[in-house]
């Protein structure tokens, strides 16, 4: 009677993850069986053409693409500077709203917005500032200041930094509410018992507030890096990797070599790259992870 019970209760459990189960394997599983088959074989991406194996060919004229290479340093210029920024300021502002101090809605409202909208939407409004005839420029002039009017998305200097400045900017407020969630659970007793021991406000924020987030500041870590890797739409509403591949990633550079240049075979080893470099980040931060619970 008890083993018919558990099996009846597995069935119904198995029931309720069915639903998923479907999804991810209709819109994730198959096509990255799909991705990895087609990053073996030499094809035009058009219905009816022939395939042709050419085994890891694929992967070999990616790595000897210079716009790959480009965009792999690219990618990890995003990566450094998000995770060199995001965090750290998404902390202190969190630490400020969480103080309570007056007009501290309006505050958090503010920085939280960008994260409201799509990130398409915000490149847009980017563009419109940054472009050559855009609303900076046109401040620029206007303020008497024509000699630091450039065109940031052009120039080399600038172009691939505007759009990691952008990225940085729309990303603070994401973070700064997973930190303040992670904020107000911590037991108000360890600071009254740091107060009682003499301990400022800047003590205990390095000895008790830091301590205590540890496993929140290694996962905000961890999704900001996998979170760079994956950028694509705010690049491509900006400057579609332009000008000539300046400021590609590997995601823009994928799309371009399999809908643009018919390299189909090209861009599914690059989405596969892709998905290796996220799943090595995957793995490192449940090691980070695991390790920063141990330590609590």
């Amino acid at each position: 009677m008890i083993k018919l019970k558990t099996a009846k209760a597995k069935f119904t459990i198995f029931l309720f993850i069915l639903p998923a189960l479907l999804l991810y394997t209709i819109f994730q599983l198959i096509p990255i069986i799909g991705g990895i088959y087609f990053s073996f074989v030499e094809w035009d991406g058009l219905a009816g053409t022939k395939l042709t194996f050419v085994g890891f060919e694929n992967y070999v004229s990616a790595f000897h693409n210079k716009q790959f290479i480009l965009s792999l340093s690219n990618m990890a210029r995003m990566v450094v500077f998000s995770v060199l920024f995001h965090t750290p300021i998404a902390l202190l502002l969190a630490v400020a709203v969480n103080a309570k101090l007056k007009g501290y809605r309006l505050f958090k409202t503010i920085f939280f917005v960008p994260t409201v909208f799509p990130m398409t939407a915000i490149g847009l409004m980017w563009y419109f500032v940054f472009m050559p005839t855009g609303a900076l420029n046109t401040l620029l002039k206007n303020i008497g200041l024509k000699q630091f009017a450039i065109p940031w998305l052009v120039n080399k200097a600038t172009a691939m930094n505007t759009i990691v400045g952008v990225n940085v900017w729309a990303g603070i407020g994401y973070y700064m509410v997973i930190i303040l969630a992670g904020l107000t659970v911590i037991p108000k007793d360890l600071y009254e018992a740091a107060s009682i021991d003499g301990a400022n406000p800047v003590q205990m924020f390095f000895n008790v507030t830091i301590p205590m987030l540890k496993p929140t500041l290694i996962m905000c870590i961890v999704m900001d890096i996998i979170g760079s890797v994956k950028v694509f739409d705010l690049v491509y509403a900006m400057t579609s990797g332009g000008p000539n591949g300046l400021t590609n990633l590997p995601t823009t550079l994928m799309i371009s070599e399999a809908f643009k240049y018919s390299h189909y075979g090209v861009g599914s080893a690059i989405g596969i790259i892709i998905m290796l470099i996220c799943l090595v980040g995957t793995v490192g931060s449940n090691t980070l992870l695991n390790k920063g619970r141990r330590v609590e």
